[in-house]
């Protein structure tokens, strides 16, 4: 954690690292020890392929694309695209270069002051073809903001692939960068005899969304022979995943005394922070604080004497506001203590269910904040409960209108925590099941690419459609699913007949599915007597789903799986398993009959909002293996990086594979109010991924290896996996700007 800190401390001093044609962040040759700072996606073309066969008929020239993901605050990782040409095929005639390659780098600063780093990296890792295979080693020195000073070694490794190639990073290498200006800066480097010098100009901020960072660069090669061109120009994007800070998170109060503030997103815990936007979410209008709260704790008594004062009618209008705000199978009532019960399910903010937590509270301190009485809430996603609250609607009311609220606000619970659904049991509902979830038809459209890169027949095939998926709700956890898949465009080669003619997306109906959720009652078997040990043990956080139908274009047939989060949610463990049989011969490669079943745990390390995945077990077409992985959450942007190992029976050996994935929100945070009967919603979680074969001779693209199946929703319907305590307490900013609105 002090590294953490050490580094994240030093970032808010440095400039904005940028990506090179090589694959790291540096010059336009070499790399410096600084890194893409944590949190950025960023992009980079050069109009050359630096280190490119000298003899080829294309020598250099070509195009090099890269982007890359400050993942974590000591590392970046990249993808790497060097082609001599575009679209020639390459068994037909001369295509010269044509690579696709992953790099990463580490850092660290050496001093609190920020003027010393050290990293090290390595390129073109992984696959047959490597053209680019190198490690190295860098010092950066920054004596103030304007200066860089490097000095490291490089050293390229055996390519096993062509041995003409020449990457310029073999042997000592140093650099000196200056920034005379916010805009411009110019630079000069030295490889082992051979030397370059560069200027970039950086667009002015306010051309651009806060955060982000765009340069146009020009590089001329002063000395040395051919590895790169006489001169050559470079393009670059730096974008950030979350918002940007503007105060500091001292300023920003918890939602409950002794309940720490925690940072949305990985803004840097001890740099600036921000509430969240409130952008995408109902406006409402402004809470004026509640005075004079009575005494925390509040007692019994005084909550009864208060709650004497909430009348049917105020319940009512509660469950109004509440459907106005796009909720259904609302229940308003009372319980025996004299608190206000609340139920409600979330179908609308898809994207984080602690949007729907906030603006459900919201709505109860707008109701009922000048009654002062007691609350309990449950927010459910499919009618299975995920998130509890319970406090005072007084103190709910100052927090969300207050930076420092004088009394708890609220406490929260999950199934892992406490029995959620058992808090509402004794409630004398005064509406029950209102804006129910039946009445409503779901259509989720979302975009379907099936693509490969940097293959023998061009850099970028692909075949794109679109997805409609209608579901119907049915009853208490059961939904009814069709979903249809419409080409739109492809490129030459996923059409008919065409090399990957047999991937591309045909017009059909997929999945023709009907689910069922449920909550396991593992607490049963302590006995009702016992409750505080069954939540101690996590037992009313076993969640079960089913499925059974057409599971795609291929096999139809039942799926089943078990969920268990226990305490606050650094733990989950699930298991998973299909009995599937071919429907039809689309695909000559895949099983006949499919039986897979997988174990899988996930710990979520919550200073850096990073999740540690591993799976194992029989994959859908029946190849056995594990699968690792890390997955960082920038708010609701996901990167993953993984490696899977497999094995068909029929095979010798096992194949190693490792790859990236990129999951975003395609829909807003605040979908449309399932008021008129249909609801229309994109996608909250769409994921789009590249991997490639490691250790192996050839490179074959292949695609039914360490598959899952798509039927899995249980981590879906608990907040794309983010229903944990722990998760909600740390996201409390975001839950107080969605109860403002």
């Amino acid at each position: 954690m002090a590294l953490l800190a050490l580094a994240t401390q030093s970032a808010l001093a440095q400039q904005e690292a940028v990506l090179n044609s090589a694959g790291y962040s540096g010059l336009s040759v070499t790399p410096t020890a600084r890194l893409l700072r944590w949190g950025t996606t960023a992009l980079a073309y050069d109009d050359q392929v630096p280190g490119a066969p000298a003899n080829s008929r294309y020598g250099t020239s070509g195009h090099n694309f890269v982007a890359g993901f400050g993942l974590l605050p000591n590392l970046e990782v990249s993808g790497r695209i060097a082609a001599s040409t575009l679209n020639t095929h390459c068994y037909t005639e001369p295509c010269g270069v044509r690579d696709l390659s992953f790099n990463f780098k580490a850092g660290v600063p050496l001093d609190r002051a920020g003027r010393w780093y050290a990293a090290v990296g390595a390129t073109d890792l992984g696959g047959a073809a490597t053209y680019f295979r190198s490690a190295y080693g860098v010092l950066t020195y920054s004596p103030d903001r304007q200066l860089d000073l490097s000095l490291g070694y490089a050293r390229r490794l055996d390519d096993r692939f062509n041995r003409a190639s020449a990457p310029p990073m073999d042997g000592p290498f140093a650099s000196a960068m200056y920034r005379p200006l916010s805009w411009l800066q110019g630079h000069v480097e030295y490889v082992d005899g051979s030397a370059w010098a560069g200027a970039r100009v950086f667009a002015p901020a306010e051309w651009l969304p806060a955060g982000w960072s765009a340069h146009l660069g020009a590089n001329v090669r002063l000395t040395g022979d051919g590895r790169t061109a006489r001169n050559w120009w470079s393009v670059g994007l730096t974008v950030p995943l979350y918002k940007v800070s503007t105060h500091r998170p001292s300023e920003s109060a918890p939602m409950s005394r002794g309940l720490p503030g925690a940072m949305v997103g990985p803004a840097p815990r001890s740099s600036s922070a921000t509430e969240f936007s409130t952008a995408g979410l109902p406006a409402s209008a402004p809470l004026q604080p509640i005075s004079a709260p009575l005494a925390d704790p509040t007692p019994a008594a005084a909550v009864v004497e208060q709650t004497a004062r909430i009348t049917d009618a105020q319940l009512r209008a509660l469950a109004k506001a509440l459907s106005a705000k796009g909720f259904e199978d609302i229940s308003v009532g009372r319980l025996p203590d004299g608190a206000v019960a609340v139920r409600v399910n979330n179908a609308t903010y898809n994207v984080n269910s602690a949007d729907g937590l906030g603006v459900a509270l919201g709505v109860i301190a707008r109701q009922l904040g000048e009654a002062r009485v007691g609350y309990r809430l449950v927010l459910t996603q499919r009618q299975i409960s995920i998130v509890g609250a319970r406090g005072r609607t007084d103190c709910l009311a100052q927090w969300v209108a207050m930076e420092t609220p004088a009394c708890t606000a609220a406490r929260l619970y999950t199934p892992g925590t406490t029995a959620l659904d058992a808090t509402l049991d004794e409630a004398a509902w005064v509406v029950q099941g209102s804006a129910q979830s039946w009445a409503t038809t779901r259509l989720m459209l979302q975009p379907v690419v099936r693509s490969t890169l940097a293959t023998e027949y061009g850099v970028f095939d692909y075949s794109v459609g679109v997805r409609a998926t209608v579901q119907q709700p049915l009853w208490k956890g059961g939904y009814a699913e069709v979903s249809h898949v419409a080409p739109v465009a492809e490129s030459q080669d996923f059409r008919d007949g065409e090399v990957f003619g047999t991937s591309r997306i045909v017009n059909s109906t997929d999945r023709v599915l009907l689910h069922q959720f449920a909550r396991v009652p593992l607490e049963r078997l302590m006995g009702q007597a016992d409750s505080e040990t069954a939540a101690r043990w996590g037992l009313d956080a076993l969640t079960a789903h089913v499925a059974a139908g057409r599971f795609d274009s291929n096999y139809r047939g039942a799926f089943g799986e078990l969920r268990w989060e226990p305490g606050d949610g650094r733990n989950r463990f699930s298991v998973e398993a299909g009995r599937f049989e071919r429907t039809i011969d689309y695909d000559r490669f895949l099983p006949i009959h499919s039986r897979s079943l997988l174990a899988n745990y996930r710990y979520a390390y919550t200073p850096t909002h990073t999740y540690f995945e591993a799976t194992a077990g029989q994959f859908l077409y029946n190849d056995r293996g594990v699968r690792l992985g890390i997955k960082q959450w920038f708010h609701d942007v996901a990167v993953s990086l993984y490696v899977r190992r497999t094995k068909f029976d029929w095979e010798r050996q096992a194949r190693s594979f490792a790859g990236i994935e990129i999951s975003i929100p395609l829909t807003p945070r605040k979908d449309m109010n399932p008021t008129h009967h249909i609801q229309v919603t994109g996608s909250p979680r769409w994921s789009y991924g590249v991997e490639t074969v490691i250790q192996e001779s050839s490179n074959y693209i292949t695609t039914n290896q360490g598959v899952s199946s798509t039927a899995s929703a249980l981590d879906r319907t608990f907040n794309s996996d983010r229903a944990g305590l722990v998760y909600f307490e740390d996201n409390m900013r975001r839950v107080r700007s969605a109860a403002r609105q």
